[in-house]
């Protein structure tokens, strides 16, 4: 396993292990989530990448070790808490209000008007309920509305499932301005995107496991 020089951290697991029954998810994990930079959770279906972000997010709580968000151990607190300190996970399906319309949705982060200056493709759709939307649409919405809360640490879970070109062109710019700014920015993928900075800061997982860690330019050298 290769180290990598992360600097300050927004959030970090610390050796967690996680258990879903008898079936151990994790085992011991260590994740850096550094200020300033992109990160990756690469590895197959069921590597544990999911499971990850749901760990970091407080919405599963692991059975040993620690979870720290800004050097604050949060390993017991409840996920609307670790909201409010500045983690928002955007999850691969199901991120919206089945009541609500686009603009309701959009509304609880902040102004719908200045999520459709990143998308105007929701412009058209703020009077609709979210569910009568396609999955690509309501996958946008639950970015936009997370890009809108403006978190310190950005959890995403395949956030370009179901979008299209020019607007995953778009959020993948979103992103890197996000990361520029001193924010931090945490995506699974399948493979290390080609996108992927290389000063991005990968984890490898493989059923569980942490394999490697290093940055997205030393991965590709290798």
């Amino acid at each position: 396993m290769v180290s990598a020089a992360t600097g300050a951290l927004a959030a970090d697991l610390r050796g967690v292990r996680v258990r879903h029954g008898r079936v151990e998810l994790l085992h011991g994990v260590d994740v850096r989530c550094p200020r300033g930079r992109i990160g990756f959770l690469v590895g197959r279906n069921g590597s544990g990448r999911s499971t990850v972000l749901a760990t970091l997010a407080g919405l599963v709580r692991p059975h040993q070790g620690r979870v720290l968000v800004a050097g604050r151990d949060v390993t017991s607190l409840a996920a609307h808490r670790r909201a409010a300190l500045g983690v928002v996970l955007v999850p691969a399906r199901r991120a919206v209000f089945a009541t609500l319309t686009v603009a309701e949705t959009l509304g609880l982060s902040g102004p719908p008007e200045r999520a459709a200056d990143r998308f105007p493709e929701l412009t058209p759709l703020f009077g609709r309920r979210c569910t009568e939307l396609s999955g690509g649409q309501q996958q946008l919405i639950a970015l936009a509305r997370a890009l809108l809360a403006d978190p310190a640490l950005l959890l995403l879970d395949e956030p370009e499932r179901g979008l299209a070109p020019g607007v995953v062109a778009r959020l993948r710019r979103l992103l890197t301005d996000r990361a520029l700014a001193g924010h931090a920015v945490l995506l699974t993928a399948r493979t290390l995107p080609p996108w992927a900075p290389d000063d991005a800061l990968v984890h490898v997982l493989e059923r569980g496991r942490l394999v490697w860690l290093g940055e997205a330019g030393e991965l590709r050298r290798s």
